[in-house]
């Protein structure tokens, strides 16, 4: 059903690539572009009339409008007469960071800041147009062929609304747990920006270390963790003393004390291994730190199918 009417769109089904409670991605050949893409399927039924109209229609509303390097393209959106939405995207052929991370182990820093500062590059787009993205996570960090950081999955993302020039707060509680700041999970308005800020320092926590910070996965014991403010690396680990600072001051239980994406971007740690990158004569498709990987390169389900 879903193949018979995605070619009467101009696309032919070829493989699954995930699955999970939002529905399914699949890769398909676009007619019309000439190249493969990846097609997020999404039963509407599975929603309630408020999620339908709160999420499923408002990321619809957003991925429309978003132009950025770091951040998926996407080239169609459409609907079928059973309530499924399809929304067609770029392919990034290496998978996410997550599955990186599970067959590598920890990233080494030179890698980790370049991905990072592509991360805070979408992150300070999008919160420059006002949309906070809310479901930050090492599994919605897609990689290109080159290992470029392509963000995506906008299903929690949110639209920042002002009165009288006031940021109105947020009290939509959404995103995974293990990434939520501890504002998010005590239930509190907040502003969705500085939310946002706090995902990010568990990803680049989760990139230099290769776990959480925050292990458990009951509500209560990791909010008293994150308040804590006492972020433990593993023994043994070789992650700098300027990565651990950027790490402390993101995952800051204060929201006024958490540091900025604009500061992250002029952090010692980021400044210093950008200008390392540089005088090593990189490109975009910078390969000294990534030989090993290619060597075992990580790609989609079925991606030869």
């Amino acid at each position: 059903m879903e193949k018979t009417f995605m070619e009467t769109k101009g696309y032919t089904y070829k493989a699954s690539i995930a699955e999970g409670s939002f529905g399914k991605v699949v890769k398909a050949e676009s007619i019309h572009l000439k190249k493969l893409v990846a097609i997020k399927i999404i039963g509407l039924n599975r929603y309630t009339t408020v999620n339908r109209e709160k999420f499923v229609t408002q990321e619809k509303e957003i991925i429309r409008t978003l132009k950025h390097p770091n951040i998926v393209k996407t080239y169609d959106v459409f609907e079928s007469r059973s309530e499924m939405v399809y929304v067609v995207m770029e392919l990034c052929i290496q998978g996410d960071v997550a599955k990186l991370i599970s067959a590598r182990g920890a990233l080494d820093e030179c890698f980790s800041c370049r991905l990072f500062k592509q991360l805070c590059l979408a992150i300070q787009y999008l919160h420059g147009i006002d949309i906070a993205h809310k479901d930050i996570k090492c599994e919605n960090l897609l990689l290109d062929v080159h290992y470029n950081l392509k963000l995506c999955d906008f299903g929690f993302s949110e639209k920042l609304t002002y009165v009288d020039g006031k940021l109105v707060l947020s009290d939509t509680h959404c995103g995974t747990l293990q990434y939520a700041a501890p504002e998010i999970l005590k239930n509190l308005s907040h502003n969705s920006k500085i939310t946002d800020v706090w995902s990010m320092g568990i990803v680049l926590y989760k990139m230099l270390c290769g776990s959480l910070p925050f292990t458990t996965t009951n509500t209560t014991k990791l909010v008293q963790l994150q308040l804590k403010h006492n972020i433990k690396f593993p023994i043994g680990s070789s992650v700098s003393s300027q990565a651990k600072e950027l790490i402390h001051s993101i995952l800051h239980p204060v929201v006024e004390h958490r540091i900025t994406v604009s500061r992250m971007l002029e952090s010692r740690w980021v400044l210093k291994l950008t200008e390392e990158d540089s005088d090593e004569g990189t490109t975009t498709s910078r390969t000294a730190s990534l030989s090993e990987i290619k060597e075992d390169k990580l790609t989609i389900n079925n991606s030869d199918a």
